[in-house]
């Protein structure tokens, strides 16, 4: 990545030793700024990342268009279930994919392993005790645990034994993120293999060295080991995944990917420029500079410049100044006219906003991100194709990503002992697959493609929809099957207090004597012939006792039926037996006492109307 002045093209052939060649093209002020390695290239692209909001805010975007659902496949319905909850709860597996993508679009680089959980223990070589690492007093001091024995009979106080054992939560899995600049590579170029070293940090190794509780306790021990050689931490084949930036094949790039924003180094570079540029405008031509003079007369005598102390002048309309700051109602004098003159503030006839527009829509198409998609201002007849040309842009990066999510389920497969399942990323479903969509539908509905061949563009899991439906289909079921049963002892319950309610009704009339007592001497109910029932007293049972209480369950029809019936039953009673049954009924229904009192008053109005009380005896059968 050396930039020198020597041109790439030879020197025009026409041109004599007394022409003066044209100056070279390509070596440009942005060339001298280039990074010359790929340690320096990292640290460009990092501070790019966090300085320039535009983008950072594009690749970001670009990297999440593709981030869709995962789709687990080659296993049982069962096991997938298993997957996607610990990919989804366990491992937040669309944070993680989204992270990834950063790294990669901000250097090209993205280094990730599988982050195994263990307990370290310490074992007491006397009495063979063996107990959690965290439980024990110890010092870690040349790579040695010392501590003492918590074994009563022991005592031991010496070196312990180390004991790592690799959890079996399978919650405890992480997914590591490895800095590009602590990375480095080896790289075969026939066989195409690598091997990956980790070039531990340097406060990391003097948190081991110094025996700091935190670090030692959950750092594996091939890395303490290798601090102590003090070399680079070598990673097992198949430990790590590395997604990069693919290169051209003339280009050596030593097993490294080479982020896509070094391609559009020269647009950076001049699009800083141009923000710095505005930036000195806005600091210094914004404002303008306000100016207060004496203005000149027309005659020596009467020009106030060759009469008037300046300073004072000076002094006194700053002092105007700051008493109009302080109080912008207040009235100020001049003994002379005064002239206002502002200099500068033409800063917005200065700023390149069309240049800066221009460069960075540019800059925004040399990441291979549409200006119109990242200022989501595509219309929907350009948007099929200009974004299946974005997404053919982006392949490199989706199958990295597929390749990430096969070896994750292949990580996963060989530390939790699940069933072997591979998954891919869902294709990105945008507005031109509308009318595939479509399509799909219809061949499902012929029978020519399967229902969830169909439904995954959609989002639709077919299996779980079909569960799903079986599921509302028992809940309707079982609901409706609830409401008739509920249905059948409410009319059940209904029916035993119409019965009752009748029986005690049939009662209490053979008690008044208006109707006679059935057949065999025997009362409806159990109750004896000819009489009252047992504890009677003489007086009226409670009527319309359907539920107690103020009416219980009855509606306002059928109480005011049966304040009619007792009303017509009273008024063929003597005045004595009315009172005390009407108090009875009062007792037990207050709203039934109202309506039968009611009642009565119409009957006998309607008596009243019809020729008095004969009238009233011929209608009730009484004499009361």
């Amino acid at each position: 990545m050396t930039v020198t002045s020597t041109s790439v093209f030879r020197q025009p052939s026409g041109l004599t030793k007394k022409t003066s060649p044209f100056p070279d093209p390509f070596l440009t002020y942005a060339n001298l700024d280039m990074p010359k390695n790929i340690k320096t290239l990292f640290d460009w692209c990092e501070h790019l990342w966090y300085t320039n909001g535009i983008y950072r805010m594009a690749l970001q975007r670009s990297v999440r268009h593709f981030l869709t659902k995962i789709e687990v496949e080659d296993i049982s319905d069962e096991e997938k279930e298993k997957y996607d909850e610990f990919l989804n709860d366990t491992l937040d597996v669309m944070n993680v994919l989204a992270e990834i993508g950063d790294d990669f679009v901000c250097y090209g680089n993205c280094f990730i392993s599988i982050y195994v959980p263990f307990r370290r223990y310490l074992r007491c070589p006397k009495c063979g005790i063996t107990q959690p690492i965290t439980e024990i007093e110890y010092e870690f001091r040349n790579y040695k645990f010392h501590g003492e024995c918590k074994n009563p009979k022991c005592k031991r106080i010496g070196e312990f034994a180390r004991l790592d054992r690799p959890s079996k939560k399978h919650d405890e899995l992480r997914v590591i993120r490895w800095s590009p600049r602590e990375m480095q590579i080896k790289y075969h170029p026939i066989s195409g293999e690598f091997e990956y070293y980790w070039s531990i940090p340097e406060h990391y190794r003097a948190a081991i060295e110094q025996g700091d509780k935190f670090a030692v306790e959950t750092c594996p021990w091939e890395v303490i080991e290798t601090i102590k050689e003090n070399g680079l931490f070598k990673f097992d084949k198949d430990v790590i995944y590395h997604l990069r930036e693919p290169t051209l094949g003339g280009y050596k790039d030593y097993g490294w990917g080479i982020p896509r924003v070094m391609t559009t180094f020269k647009q950076v570079w001049y699009n800083q420029v141009l923000k710095r540029q505005n930036e000195a405008i806005a600091l210094d031509y914004i404002l303008p500079l306000r100016l207060l003079t004496p203005k000149a007369g027309n005659s020596a005598q009467a020009d106030p410049l060759l009469h008037v102390n300046l300073s004072q002048f000076n002094s006194r309309i700053r002092r105007m100044i700051e008493e109009h700051r302080r109080d912008p109602a207040t009235w100020h004098t001049v003994p002379f006219p005064v002239d206002y003159v502002p200099l500068g503030g033409d800063g917005k006839a200065l700023v390149p906003a069309d240049l800066m527009i221009h460069e960075t829509d540019e800059l925004l198409n040399a990441l291979g991100v549409p200006a119109e998609f990242f200022k989501g201002s595509l219309s929907i007849q350009a948007a099929p194709t200009a974004l299946r040309l974005f997404e053919r842009t982006w392949t490199s990066f989706v199958h990295g990503l597929n390749g990430f999510i096969r070896w994750l389920f292949n990580q996963i497969y060989i530390h939790n002992n699940w069933e072997q399942a591979s998954g891919r990323l869902q294709p990105s479903t945008i507005a031109e697959d509308i009318e595939r969509k479509s399509i799909l539908m219809q061949l499902a509905a012929s029978k020519q493609v399967s229902s969830q061949t169909a439904m995954a563009p959609l989002g639709v899991d077919y299996k779980e929809e079909v569960r799903r439906m079986q599921e509302e289909e028992r809940f309707a079921a079982e609901e409706a099957d609830r409401a008739r049963r509920e249905e059948e002892k409410s009319k059940e319950l209904q029916g035993i207090m119409d019965a009752k309610r009748q029986e005690a009704q049939q009662q209490w009339m053979m008690q008044a004597g208006l109707i006679p007592p059935p057949e065999g001497g025997g009362a409806p109910g159990g109750a004896p012939a000819g009489g009252m029932p047992p504890g009677g007293g003489g007086m009226m049972p409670p009527m319309g006792g359907g539920g107690g209480g103020q009416g219980g369950d009855r509606t306002p029809q059928e109480m005011n039926a049966e304040a009619e019936q007792i009303a017509m039953q009273l008024l063929g009673m003597s005045e004595t037996q009315r009172k005390s049954q009407l108090y009875s009924i009062k007792k037990t229904d207050e709203t039934l006492h109202a309506l039968v009192r009611a009642q009565m008053e119409k009957i006998r109005q309607q008596a009243r109307t019809q020729g008095g009380e004969m009238a009233l005896q011929q209608m009730v059968g009484g004499g009361g």
